[in-house]
């Protein structure tokens, strides 16, 4: 209360920015959900997705936390219900964080990526992680736009066969071999090609070693 008895006015300037809070706690959620959901829309995101989505979500937590006081919740209960809200949407974040860490081994995207071959035009590249399943790198398409460059969806698995051993033979060489066309050959001669869509990542097309049923959905 003011000293003649009249109840405090609300400074609209600490509503204002108690909404801002709440809104940029919502815009690092939906950061987070990206990150988890398509890690490969930013190729940058792909080595340290894991940590940048755990501080993106501590500061949405904060952030959450604080606003109800700076918008003006003065009473015990409004300001716990607020800290509440707060604490159990950060839970959920982080569990949906630990799940999507936990699946990651599956694919080993989290896997320092190294370049094997760029296009003529430079606009892609290919690139291989170490696989401990089948005991040979896995190739993934990337496209090569700074920060950002994305990451197909899936590997682009050429020599996939259930039933045979290529995976025990190892990579002669990775090339272009044309504007949208990957070349793989084996060590033993073997070889095989796979076609992408450029702006999607999209494998269109696939013949000898890579064939198999099926296109690879791209990021």
């Amino acid at each position: 209360m003011t000293p003649d008895g009249t109840p405090p006015v609300r400074s609209g300037m600490r509503s204002v920015l108690g909404a801002v809070m709440w809104l940029l706690a919502v815009f690092l959620l939906v950061a987070v959900v990206a990150i988890i959901r398509d890690p490969g829309l930013w190729a940058v995101l792909l080595d340290d997705g894991d940590t940048i989505g755990f501080v993106l979500i501590c500061l949405s937590g904060l952030l959450m936390a604080g606003a109800g006081p700076v918008f003006g919740l003065r009473k015990a209960p409004a300001r716990g219900v607020g800290y509440l809200a707060a604490a159990v949407v950060t839970l959920c974040a982080m569990g949906s964080w630990h799940v999507s860490g936990e699946l990651d081994p599956v694919t080993r995207r989290n896997e320092p990526a190294q370049t094997v071959a760029v296009s003529a035009d430079g606009r892609f590249e290919v690139v291989s992680r170490d696989d401990v399943l089948f005991g040979r790198p896995q190739l993934w398409l990337r496209s090569r736009a700074g920060l950002f460059s994305r990451e197909a969806q899936e590997s682009i698995d050429c020599f996939f066969e259930p039933d045979g051993d290529s995976f025990e033979e190892p990579l002669e060489r990775v090339e272009f071999t044309g504007p949208s066309q990957v070349t793989i050959r084996l060590r033993d001669g073997r070889s095989g090609t796979a076609d992408f869509d450029g702006p999607t990542l999209i494998v269109t097309g696939r013949q000898g070693g890579c064939a198999r049923p099926g296109p690879s959905r791209g990021r």
